[in-house]
């Protein structure tokens, strides 16, 4: 019988810090090459995290408790990850972590199980029906709700129908607070939280909706006009999805063409026919 390779990781992201200073710690579990990653309830300095011992530095009291409590989650992962050996069923990160973070009853699902699930799901489809930006968008998603509910909720996870319309706006809040992200970009990331929970709710596993009485709205915002070389860049770039080179060069017309937007277009009717009749390719597609 081949034996599996089993590791497990904690580590911190540097570039992740809340306006205490400190940054959660990560943890990563891999089986034979493939790996999870979860946020664990305890965040440290920066400064204090050695990468190497996977610890924090110091013999204060705190450090000593953060250091035991990550003793004690790797003691429980491998003794998981044993527990799943000596009854021969498949081992895999996702079956571990489930069962670390007590998910085995699949009549109640995890909101952070089913988001991971989704971003994996995505990952695959990379130059097919999605580009690597989205799936780096819903990726960064992931990672702020994952730190929001360590923060509001002291927890590594929580169930769907813990989700209601006020973990919806605390979340917004956390967004425009501790992200320190604006109005429009806040919104963006609930756009791809709502997607999560419409997921949910097509597969039965919630019964409400939290987003049914909140609407998004997005701020103006007044775009600086292209020079000719951001103009040739975006002409010059390669799009492996067809879609994609489609709105691309639809973009370009209208930049060639001095083709008004939709609203001025209704606004200004006489004006689209003058456009109309003096580009030939307008002509084409009326």
């Amino acid at each position: 019988m081949k034996r599996n390779t089993f590791h497990v990781l904690f580590f911190v992201k540097r570039s992740r810090v809340a306006k205490n200073g400190e940054s959660p710690v990560f943890m990563r579990i891999t089986v034979n090459g493939q790996r999870i990653e979860t946020v664990v309830t305890l965040s440290v300095e920066p400064d204090k995290w050695n990468n190497l011992a996977e610890k924090v530095i110091g013999k204060d009291r705190k450090s000593q408790e953060i250091n035991s409590r990550l003793d004690t989650i790797r003691l429980r992962i491998m003794e998981i990850y044993r527990e799943l050996e000596f009854d021969g069923v498949e081992i895999n990160p996702r079956i571990i972590l489930n069962r670390y973070q007590g998910r085995e009853d699949e009549s109640r699902k995890t909101l952070l199980f089913i988001f991971l699930d989704h971003n994996e799901r995505c990952k695959k489809l990379i130059g097919k029906d999605m580009s690597p930006a989205t799936v780096m968008r819903y990726e960064t998603s992931y990672r702020h709700t994952a730190e929001f509910i360590q923060l509001n909720y002291k927890k590594d996870d929580v169930f769907l129908d813990e989700v209601n319309h006020q973990f919806i706006k605390d979340y917004e809040f956390f967004l425009k607070t501790e992200r320190n992200c604006n109005h429009n970009s806040a919104t963006k990331y609930l756009k791809n939280f709502k997607k999560i929970i419409r997921i949910a709710l097509a597969n039965e596993w919630i019964k409400k909706d939290p987003f049914a009485n909140i609407r998004f709205t997005l701020d103006e915002v007044e775009r600086d006009f292209l020079e000719d070389h951001g103009l040739q860049k975006i002409m010059d770039k390669k799009f492996q999805i067809e879609r994609l080179a489609v709105i691309r060069d639809a973009f370009v017309f209208c930049c060639f063409t001095n083709l008004e937007d939709k609203k001025k277009r209704k606004a200004n009717q006489g004006n689209e026919l003058i456009i109309r009749n003096e580009c030939p390719l307008m002509a084409l597609s009326a």
